[in-house]
């Protein structure tokens, strides 16, 4: 760059300066500035410092003055993030699993360096991707893009989407022939990335890993937007994305589990006290991992009905419990005929 173009770029070089090096524990006095600018190539008065520092601040850099004793310094006082969101921030990247360890290796850096470099030090040291679980499909940044250009643009899209098997290879749904959706939202689920569209085939909604799509394509279609389909609602009644059966479920808790039920439920479900339980009733997409989900509270939970759910949890906990019980037993029942050792218990 020519020595007059760069005192062209003088107060943004400056503000770079600033960003970068100081903060409210790193001031840079007017010679220390200077010398920075000159590494860059770039020579400065100090009338002409005083100047480009105003017109910093006029611009809405909070650029401070720290006058002690004999020794005046300058920092950057606030940013466009604070470093307590930076780290949500940077978290959210490292936990996310449908970003790939190389690209959240990546992410974090950049967000680090809006911290500034002493500050960045700290965050990029603090926060940890080895061993999370993380996707290996390196191209879902595009496939996100592509999915919100559809949406924004109201056009179907064509993907072809796939699972592994035990030997860990791609096994393709639609005998590898592409899917065509209306896509109506991406959402944030279960540690994942789903679409949430009209799908052609099926005539219905349904829900696809955005991490398992590959080869997105947007086709030159109008997609089809059912007015009456309502996202938040198809999200809450699901413990999962692959959802089940939508039936209305009357559930009984133990009083302990009132947090619980409200985590997911929400505050406005209605609860009828029982005494030391209460109920609920709710439309659910009843599925294997709504009954794992109720498992787990034990004797503290209970379908009441309607029926057909209740026999269905059953038959569930008992198909679970055969893998627990001894070969020789011939009966199914809760609790009957279990051969328990310690010594060999997991």
């Amino acid at each position: 760059m020519a020595k007059s173009q760069k005192q062209k770029s003088r107060i943004l070089i400056l503000a770079r300066i600033f960003r970068e090096e100081t903060d409210e524990n790193h001031g840079l006095s007017l010679a220390q500035l200077e010398a920075h600018l000159s590494e860059y190539g770039v020579e400065s008065e100090r009338k002409t410092m005083y100047n480009d520092i105003e017109a910093l601040r006029s611009y809405g850099m909070d650029i401070v003055t720290d006058k002690q004793a004999r020794n005046t310094t300058y920092f950057l006082a606030s940013r466009e993030f604070e470093l307590p969101e930076l780290y949500l921030l940077a978290n959210a990247v490292a936990s996310s699993k449908f970003i790939s360890k190389r690209k959240s290796i990546k992410l974090i850096r950049k967000i680090s360096a809006m911290a500034g470099k002493y500050e960045e030090k700290k965050l990029t040291r603090q926060i940890t991707v080895t061993d999370r679980v993380k996707t290996t499909n390196e191209s879902i940044y595009y496939t996100i893009n592509d999915i919100n250009e559809a949406i924004s643009e109201g056009k179907k899209i064509s993907f072809l989407y796939f699972n592994y098997d035990e030997k860990k290879r791609k096994v393709y749904h639609n005998d590898k022939q592409p899917l065509v959706i209306s896509p109506r939202a991406l959402v944030w689920k279960d540690e994942n990335y789903y679409v949430t569209g009209y799908y052609d085939k099926r005539r219905k909604h349904a829900d696809f890993r955005a991490d398992k799509m590959e080869k997105i394509c947007i086709l030159n279609e109008k997609s089809y937007k059912d007015p009456e389909f309502d996202v938040g609602d198809h999200c809450n009644r699901r413990f999962s994305m692959y959802g089940g059966r939508r039936t209305n479920v009357k559930l009984r808790f133990d009083n302990s589990l009132a947090g619980v039920v409200i985590d997911r439920f929400g505050l406005k479900t209605h609860f009828t006290d029982m005494g030391s339980s209460f109920e609920i009733e709710s439309e659910i997409d009843v599925s294997p991992t709504f009954y794992g989900w109720l498992f787990q509270f034990g004797s503290k939970a209970q379908i009441i009905g309607p029926p057909g759910v209740r026999n269905d949890f059953r038959q569930y906990a008992e198909e679970t419990l055969k893998q627990y019980i001894h070969k020789s037993s011939t009966h199914m029942g809760f609790g009957e005929d279990l051969h328990y050792s310690p010594s060999t218990a997991e």
